[in-house]
């Protein structure tokens, strides 16, 4: 078996499950050469991702989470600072309790009346077509019109710069030399507006909780909001805009579990979504370095090395789901690691749900007999798995 986790060729047509699920089977902690760079732990088994993303005190976030190093001036550091993804407890903790309350159950159902309206909205925009880019019509729209709202922005404005972090996401090979540097710069510039902005006219909503907050007795500084924002609209849109693309598409494949979901939307959709969420595994993986020389599954880590959890794979594991690449819209009882794990389980899961649910309720109540128009493109890869088109047609429903 050719095993190749980083090029993003491997992901050309979403997650290389024959890879995952030769690694599990004969490597499940898998010594990966890396062009360039020293190597690194490849992770595939779900006890095993489980664990190494509970475990802060012996598996860092820091200095980064992506495999390769950070460069200066990329999007997880600015100047003395580094996003929180990048940290690790106590550090991390502060960090997250300033935004932690905004993001929890009990306020994300409170703001579940205007993720419906905002779900209407978007499919009411399309309805009387008959055909749409489902993915960046529909499955793009409701996540980048959530964070605008809950950051106080012109819903519009959510849509572009989602636009940017779709080419942060981008392998830097399948871009023009400079894009990913312009798109941060673009990002981080219209942060910029957004302090001026909310510092001079304050209102309710998340950017400026965020700008009066105070860490240690302390503001945050320029810098620290602007790797905040980074995050917020980068995060807030990753799992949500490619579950329901890619989710629908796996949908489309398996028209029984689609004809199945439609006779009870109502009953089956929170086991679907789940089940979606396992199947399709938005966020590809996450990295962590070893603090202390350690075991893992039989193998010697030591200190400094890169450990990478592949959750695409963790959530196919054999040992933990019966049928485990058979989509099963009533599937019950497991926990999928789509979210993540530990402390850096995703803060916007619960949103996230919120809005899967509204907007495939949407589309499942009033776009039928739902076609491809031509092959979907998949975004080019090896962090973030998901559609960047899907061209479909539809009738719509009385």
């Amino acid at each position: 078996m050719n095993i190749n986790l980083l090029d993003d060729g491997s992901f050309a047509a979403g997650h290389p499950h024959d890879q995952y699920d030769w690694l599990r089977a004969n490597a499940p902690v898998y010594w990966h050469a890396e062009p360039g760079g020293k190597g690194y732990w490849a992770v595939t088994g779900y006890q095993d991702v489980n664990d190494v993303g509970r475990n802060a005190a012996v598996y860092s976030s820091e200095p980064t989470i992506m495999i390769t190093d950070p460069e200066p001036g990329l999007a997880t550091h600015a100047g003395a600072h580094k996003m929180m993804l990048m940290m690790d407890p106590p550090e991390h903790t502060s960090y997250r309790k300033l935004i932690s309350r905004e993001f929890t159950q009990g306020p994300a159902r409170h703001y579940n009346e205007r993720i419906i309206a905002l779900a209407r909205q978007i499919v009411d925009a399309v309805i009387d077509k008959g055909e749409c880019d489902f993915v960046a019509d529909i499955a793009g729209e409701m996540p980048s019109f959530v964070i605008a709202d809950l950051m106080g922005l012109p819903l519009e404005d959510g849509r572009e710069l989602y636009k940017l972090t779709e080419i942060i996401h981008t392998a830097p090979e399948a871009l023009a030399p400079g894009a990913m540097h312009d798109a941060i710069g673009k990002m981080f510039a219209y942060g910029m507006d957004v302090i001026k902005e909310k510092r001079a006219r304050p209102g309710a909503d998340l950017a400026s909780k965020l700008l009066s907050a105070r860490l240690d007795g302390r503001q945050l500084d320029d810098e620290e909001f602007l790797l905040f924002f980074m995050l917020l609209i980068d995060a807030g849109g990753d799992t949500t805009r490619n579950l329901v693309g890619t989710g629908m598409y796996e949908l489309l494949q398996q028209p029984r579990q689609l004809e199945l979901l439609r006779s009870d939307v109502a009953g089956y959709l929170p086991g679907a979504r789940e089940e979606l969420l396992r199947f399709t595994s938005p966020v590809i993986y996450m990295r962590r370095t070893v603090l202390a020389d350690a075991e893992l599954h039989g193998q010697a880590l030591k200190q400094g090395d890169k450990v990478v959890m592949y959750y695409g794979a963790a959530n196919r594991d054999p040992a933990v789901y019966a049928n485990p690449h058979q989509l099963d819209i009533t599937r019950t009882g497991q926990r999928h690691l789509a979210f993540g794990g530990g402390h850096h389980v995703c803060l916007g899961q619960w949103f996230a749900r919120l809005e899967i649910d509204a907007i495939m309720t949407e589309v499942l109540s009033r776009m039928t007999d739902i076609q491809l128009l031509e092959t979907p493109r998949w975004m080019r890869s090896n962090f973030i798995s998901g559609l960047t088109t899907m061209p479909v047609r539809f009738k719509a429903q009385g």
